[in-house]
């Protein structure tokens, strides 16, 4: 029996929108197959009434007219928004693009899963879409993105993957940079419980969507038959499952290469600043695996000198150096595949061309470990570490810098390899388009020219700060310090590491729960981890205890953040800016 909706076959909107059937329903509205009198089919987003008395019509319309500039060929293109009247009460509407074909998830039902080859083309396909939103300056997140909001038109030429229904999205708010979570709760990153989306929310549901094209089955376990349709009852059904692991997508396909399972990963990773930061990173790591195995599918046996593909061998790492970061995988990952690879394995990166860097350019929230890393860095390579402050390289004389700088560098060359690490590099090199005076353009000139390649004379330079965008442009460029990597706050296994790396040798009940720990510090960095920690030993000294649970859950609650998510998120936008001086 057909479903019913709130509009009947025949009936006619504005006199311009002639009903023809009800295609679909979902969180924001009904969508019905409409006849526009003179355009032909589209297709008619009758807005729920509970979403409409959120929203009002004033952001209704602002939101259409902002979702009708993105007119990429991956996304259903957004026409109207406009309102009538019936049974005596006001209805909204969005008018859209009609695709002639079915929802991604009716394709699944129908077809099973999918080839590897088809998912990363229709994941492609919609990825580009959404990285048109994603790269909108402020950006537009999609907030309901899944398998029946993803349309494959069945075209002359084959078939391509469009996202649709962004009846959800939400331009990120300039002043907070977050929006308000809504959609269907497994495509959901646990920040959506708490109200709170990114980019990186919708990089999650995407995740999940490719998941589910090579598997057929979600990352984890839902128990869905015994689960009321309750936000409560759902929600914590899906954050309960969550707390056992995800399921490897190899568990399902044995044959999965390695690597697609890793970018799967990232994109699942439950600690947002973990992700990728939009559409665009998945998009372009997505690419690089895929470009790798149709090389590796084309390789001839006079290819096996570099390996068949086989990534570059990487040494040992020993202690005192990058093991001794807790947790932090994906920089770590970074650093090894940017920095150390080319100075581990020489013949194999020079084969591809691949030099390591002259310098980098480590960036991020106060707190973080810059330094630390750094200096593991120097000690991993052997190389003397001199470490630079602004005051070192202050004069009270005209130029005198300039000669510091000099000095600087001289002593660098004298013990290379060396490594030069300037702590707040803004400071050092500020840009020179901020009317910088005369003197320190000078200094900046100075630095510039012993930058120039000076890898070929055994130095690496590495800069740290909280303000990238303060550093002058012409720093940046390559042969200089040509690489910048965001340092995060610590994510889930670092925090988890410094509980217990803090409270190691100290008087401790049997059982703690660093796992509880380290979900209710998101967005603490190490100082206040170690300062929570500190707290509940003096709470339990107090009363001559065992440092347990309670003492460190009691710290917390007492303990903020140094961090706000707004703070991480202006952070991780300034990679953005500078990724493309």
């Amino acid at each position: 029996m057909p479903k019913k909706g709130t509009l009947s076959k025949g009936e006619v909107i504005n006199n311009t929108y002639e009903i023809r059937v009800l295609v679909g329903e979902g969180a924001f509205g009904e969508a019905y197959r409409v006849r526009h009198k003179h355009l032909g089919t589209q297709v008619l987003k009758l807005i729920k009434a509970d979403q409409a008395d959120k929203m009002g019509e004033e952001i209704i319309i602002k939101e259409a007219q902002v979702l009708s500039r993105i007119t990429h060929p991956n996304v259903v293109r957004v026409f109207e928004a406009n309102s009538f009247e019936k049974n005596g009460r006001v209805h909204y509407y969005l008018t859209m693009e009609f695709v002639s074909g079915e929802s991604l998830q009716q394709f699944v039902n129908r077809e099973g899963v999918l080839t590897l080859d088809q998912a990363i083309q229709f994941q492609s396909d919609y990825l580009n879409g959404l990285n048109e939103a994603h790269r909108m300056k402020p950006p537009i997140i999609h907030r309901d993105i899944n398998g029946d909001n993803i349309l494959i038109a069945h075209e002359d030429d084959g078939k391509r993957a469009l996202l649709s229904d962004f009846g959800l999205a939400q331009i990120v708010d300039p002043t907070t940079s977050l929006g308000h979570s809504a959609g269907r709760m497994p495509y959901w990153g646990p920040e959506c419980f708490h109200g709170n989306y990114f980019p990186e929310s919708d990089v999650f549901s995407a995740g999940v969507v490719f998941y589910r094209m090579i598997t057929g089955f979600y990352p984890w376990n839902y128990d869905f038959l015994n689960v009321q349709e309750d936000y409560d009852e759902m929600s914590s059904m899906v954050l309960s499952a969550r707390k056992k692991k995800k399921t490897k997508p190899s568990d399902f396909c044995s044959d999965l290469p390695i690597r697609i399972e890793r970018v799967i990963d990232r994109a699942l990773d439950e600690d947002f600043t973990a992700r990728y930061r939009n559409a665009h990173e998945f998009l372009e790591d997505l690419k690089g695996e895929t470009a790798l195995r149709t090389q590796q599918k084309n390789n001839s046996d006079e290819d096996k000198s570099i390996g068949q593909g086989a990534p570059p061998t990487r040494k040992k790492r020993r202690s005192g150096g990058l093991n001794d970061i807790i947790g932090m995988t994906k920089l770590k990952e970074t650093i090894e595949m940017d920095i150390l690879g080319p100075l581990d394995d020489k013949e194999t990166y020079e084969q591809y061309g691949i030099t390591a860097p002259n310098g980098m350019l480590l960036y991020g929230p106060p707190g973080c470990g810059k330094t630390f890393i750094s200096k593991k860095l120097a000690a991993e390579v052997k190389s003397t570490f001199i470490e630079v402050k602004p005051s070192d390289l202050s004069s009270a004389y005209v130029h005198g810098g300039k000669g510091k700088i000099g000095k600087l560098f001289n002593e660098a060359i004298e013990k290379a390899p060396s490594i030069i690490f300037i702590d707040e590099i803004d400071a050092v090199l500020p840009s020179r388009d901020n009317n910088l005076n005369h003197t320190y353009s000078t200094e900046v000139n100075e630095f510039l020219v012993h930058l120039n390649n000076c890898g070929e004379r055994g130095l690496f330079v590495i800069g740290a700060t909280n303000r990238p965008d303060k550093i002058d442009s012409a720093i940046l460029r390559t042969g200089r310090i040509d690489k910048k990597i965001y340092c995060p706050p610590p994510d889930y296994e670092s925090r988890k590491g410094m509980f217990q790396a803090f409270l190691e040798n100290r008087p401790t009940q049997t059982e703690l729960d660093y796992d509880a720990l380290a979900e209710r510090t998101e967005c603490y960095v190490s100082s206040d981890i170690k300062f929570i920690v500190n707290e509940a030993s003096k709470a339990a000294l107090k009363k001559r205890e065992k440092i347990g649970m309670e003492h460190l859950l009691e710290a917390i609650n007492k303990t903020k953040s140094s961090l706000t998510l707004q703070q991480i998120v202006t952070y991780r936008s300034y990679g953005d800016e500078i990724s493309i001086i």
